[in-house]
């Protein structure tokens, strides 16, 4: 409460978390737009046989699917299009070397990812116009109907793909997690009926009872979620100093914080999205159960490969994101360049060899953690009783590590406008001296 209050006495950063407050606003406004050219009633009985695939997709777009909305596909194929382009990017040897020349570099590759956001936007209109077209309206022509729907849908992606884009450059920043973290907000009372009415079958009472001891549970999960992400390993690295007549050269003692959360909420989002790229193209393709072998490869996906895969995809991501943070090697060679070293560790080798092991260390508490918060849930959902409760872990944790988060960029914007405001006294002390 105290970073968001200084952020707020702080006309910049005031004006950055209004301007996030409004794209919010405008996204919530969006999710009751109506698709034009379909028979709204159908459209949302037809979504509601997506599945679990729907509920997250309608969760990520702020309950706009449920609603039959214009953006009822969210940031979904940005999410898609921006993973693809990741991984294109680390692939391609051309576009690698771009990304690493600078603000040229980066501008290009950014213009790829936005025309490949737009080409996904286009894809999935298209899958969910056929998923749709028993939902056109009778009102209209066929296909007047199904373009209409199929243009309002795309351009609704798109534009919640542009929302990132201003939240990143004009908000608070970190637009991505901003989104799915308010979709997660926003989407809590419906998810806390939802388990209330999954466990009438126990009574009124013994409902009520499970829901508040459910509630009570998630609040302390979510301290733990933060506590964890709070979590640090402090390095004092030591630099030598070498004396000239009456002065000391050298830099100053420091203390590396290492967190243990190293990649934060992003391994979480990048595993749930891949995993649900093909019960996504099933559902919109063929909802529900029109298709005897859809059905079947769609519920082999959701609830016996997905668990498997889900770890497998979670353990990779955390490794990959957790050694972008913090590379050994690289921390190590630059202690060796600046002359410095860690109490009790000769610079270059050992030195890496010891950050190799704390890296282990603090990566293997970080899988543990996403795995069980997220697990556990999914596990737990296999029961009657708490059907509709697989996406509580995952929520969780992106609630608690979105939140971490927004904290770590609002205090990173006031000190970057404190040493402003020094920078601007001193400039004006100087001005005043010299006209004196």
């Amino acid at each position: 409460m105290g970073t968001l209050s200084d952020s707020f006495k702080t006309p910049e950063i005031r004006k950055k978390i209004l301007f996030t407050f409004l794209i919010l606003s405008v996204l919530s406004l969006l999710t009751i737009v109506p698709i034009p050219g379909l028979n709204h009633a159908v459209a949302v009985a037809k979504t509601a046989d997506w599945g679990d695939m729907g509920r997250i997709i309608n969760i990520l777009s702020g309950r706009a699917l449920s609603n039959a909305s214009i953006i009822s596909l969210g940031i979904y194929p940005f999410l898609v299009a921006s993973i693809i382009m990741q991984f294109v990017v680390l692939l391609v040897p051309k576009l690698r070397n771009l990304s690493q020349m600078g603000d040229e570099g980066t501008k290009f590759v950014t213009k790829i990812n936005r025309i490949a956001a737009l080409i996904a936007a286009g894809v999935y209109a298209v899958l969910y116009c056929v998923g749709m077209r028993g939902a056109v309206t009778t009102r209209i022509n066929f296909w007047v109907g199904i373009v209409l729907c199929g243009v309002a849908v795309a351009v609704g992606s798109a534009f919640c793909g542009w929302c990132v884009e201003l939240l990143n450059n004009k908000g608070i920043g970190n637009g991505l997690t901003i989104i799915v973290v308010a979709g997660i907000v926003r989407s809590i009372p419906e998810e806390i009926y939802g388990l209330y009415h999954q466990s009438t079958v126990l009574g009124r009472l013994p409902a009520l009872f499970l829901v508040g001891m459910g509630c009570l549970f998630c609040i302390g999960i979510l301290f733990l979620v933060i506590l964890l992400n709070l979590g640090e390993k402090k390095l004092r690295i030591i630099f030598s100093k070498r004396t000239v007549g009456m002065k000391q050269y050298g830099m100053q003692n420091q203390v590396l914080p290492l967190k243990v959360t190293q990649a934060g909420t992003t391994p979480v989002i990048y595993t749930l999205v891949i995993l649900l790229i093909p019960s996504a193209i099933i559902a919109m393709v063929v909802p529900g159960t029109d298709s005897v072998v859809a059905e079947w490869f769609k519920n082999f996906i959701e609830k016996v490969a997905f668990l498997p895969l889900f770890i497998v995809l979670l353990v990779m991501f955390t490794n990959l994101f957790s050694l972008l943070q913090f590379n050994p090697f690289d921390i190590s060679k630059q202690i060796k360049d600046n002359g410095g070293y860690i109490q009790g560790l000769r610079p270059g080798k050992p030195t890496a060899q010891y950050l190799m092991n704390v890296y282990r260390n603090l990566n293997i508490t970080d899988c543990v953690y996403l795995i069980l918060i997220c697990i556990i849930p999914m596990i737990v959902n296999y029961f009657p009783a708490f059907r509709g409760v697989c996406l509580g872990g995952i929520g969780i944790a992106l609630v608690g590590g979105g939140f971490i988060e927004m904290k770590a960029i609002l205090d990173n914007n006031l000190k970057t406008e404190q040493e402003k405001a020094k920078a601007a006294g001193k400039e004006k002390k100087r001005k005043n001296y010299n006209k004196k």
